[in-house]
C-alpha cells in the first residue's frame, strides 16, 4: 500500500468518525431525575444530567427536563436553551452553577445561550442552615447574548450573575427572575467597549452588599423591578467609571442599608423616571466634584421616607 493511499484511507476514517460523532447530536435532548447520561437523552431515554446532555445536543439546540429534580452544574461552551420545564434545581455547593464560555466558532455565529425556568442555589449541603456554599449563580465570560428567564438564584458568596465579558458588544436580558441572599445581585462590566443588560420584572434582595452593579463599560436598562432589603446600595455605579449609563423606569427601590441609587462614577449618568425610592439610608447618591457623575430625574419620581433624600451634584435634582 502507498504512502499516498494511506494518507487518503486515514483523511476518510477521520471525516466518516466526525459524521458520525455530528449525527449523533440532536437539536433537542431530554433530562430526567430517573436517566442515564450513557442514553442517547432522547425523550424515551434521557439523560440524568445537563453535563451529560449538552455534549449530545448540536449547537443551537435545546435540552429539556422531563421532571423536577436536580441535574448538577453546567458549563456552557455553544449556543444552548436550557428549559428547566418545571422548575429544575442546580444545586452549586463551592463552585459556580452555570459557567457560560462560548468561544468564537464559525460553526456557531449566534453564541447565544438562554436558561430558562432554573432554581441555581449554592446553599451546602451541612454546616449551618441557609449557609451560602456556592461561588456564582451564573458566570458569563464569553459569547454574544445570555437570556435568564424565569429563573431562582439563591444563595452564593459571590454574584447571582456574573457578567463579566472579555470582549466588546454582548447583552443580558434577566426577565421574569428572583435573586436573594448572594454578595451582589448582577455585576456587569467588560475589559474593553461595552456589554449592556436589559433588566425586566426582577426581584434583586437581600444581598451582602449592592443589588446592581455597573461596572467599566456597562450599561443597563432597568424597569418593573424591585430592588430592596440590600446591605450597601440598590443600583450602584462603580467608583471611578467614566463612560457608564443606567436607565431606571417603573422600578421600586427601598431599604437599603447605603443609597437606593448611587452613582460612583466620574462622567457616568443615571436616568430614572416613574420610580420610587423609599427608606434607604440614602435616596440618591452621587460623586463629589465638577466630574462626578450625575443622576438626571425626569419627573414622576417619588423619593420619600429616606434616612437622607440625597444629593445629586450633576443631576437636574429631586423629584
Amino acid at each position: 500500500m502507498t504512502k499516498i493511499t494511506l494518507r487518503i484511507l486515514t483523511l476518510f476514517a477521520f471525516t466518516l468518525a466526525i459524521s458520525i460523532a455530528a449525527q449523533a447530536q440532536a437539536t433537542r435532548t431530554w433530562v430526567s431525575g430517573v436517566g442515564d447520561d450513557v442514553n442517547p437523552c432522547s425523550r424515551t431515554a434521557p439523560c440524568k444530567t445537563f453535563a451529560g446532555a449538552i455534549s449530545k445536543t448540536f449547537i443551537g439546540g435545546e435540552i429539556d427536563a422531563l421532571d423536577p429534580a436536580g441535574f448538577g452544574t453546567i458549563t456552557i461552551t455553544k449556543s444552548i436553551t436550557i428549559d428547566g420545564c418545571c422548575i429544575t434545581s442546580i444545586l452549586a455547593s463551592g463552585t459556580n452553577g452555570v459557567n457560560v464560555n462560548v468561544g468564537v466558532n464559525a460553526n456557531d455565529p449566534e453564541r447565544r445561550v438562554t436558561l430558562r425556568h432554573l432554581t441555581i442555589n449554592g446553599t451546602g449541603s451541612s454546616g449551618a442552615v441557609g449557609q451560602r456554599t456556592g461561588i456564582r449563580g451564573i458566570n458569563f465570560t464569553q459569547g454574544n447574548a445570555l437570556h435568564v428567564e424565569n429563573c431562582y438564584i439563591a444563595a452564593f458568596t459571590q454574584e447571582g450573575i456574573n457578567f463579566s465579558h472579555t470582549a466588546s458588544g454582548a447583552t443580558l436580558h434577566v426577565k421574569d427572575t428572583n435573586i436573594q441572599n448572594c454578595n451582589v445581585g448582577i455585576n456587569v462590566v467588560t475589559t474593553t467597549g461595552f456589554v449592556v443588560a436589559n433588566v425586566d420584572n426582577v426581584r434583586i434582595e437581600k444581598m451582602t452588599t449592592n443589588g446592581l452593579v455597573i461596572g467599566t463599560h456597562g450599561h443597563a436598562h432597568v424597569r418593573n423591578s424591585y430592588i430592596a432589603f440590600n446591605g450597601t446600595d440598590g443600583i450602584s455605579m462603580a467608583a471611578g467609571v467614566t463612560d457608564g449609563t443606567v436607565n431606571v423606569e417603573s422600578t421600586f427601590i427601598a431599604s437599603n442599608g447605603s443609597a437606593g441609587i448611587r452613582n460612583g462614577g466620574t462622567g457616568s449618568i443615571i436616568d430614572i423616571s416613574n420610580t420610587s425610592l423609599m427608606q434607604n439610608a440614602s435616596g440618591l447618591a452621587s460623586a463629589s466634584g465638577a466630574a462626578g457623575g450625575g443622576i438626571n430625574s425626569h419627573g414622576n419620581n417619588q423619593i420619600s421616607g429616606n434616612t437622607a433624600a440625597g444629593t445629586t451634584p450633576n443631576g437636574v435634582g429631586q423629584q
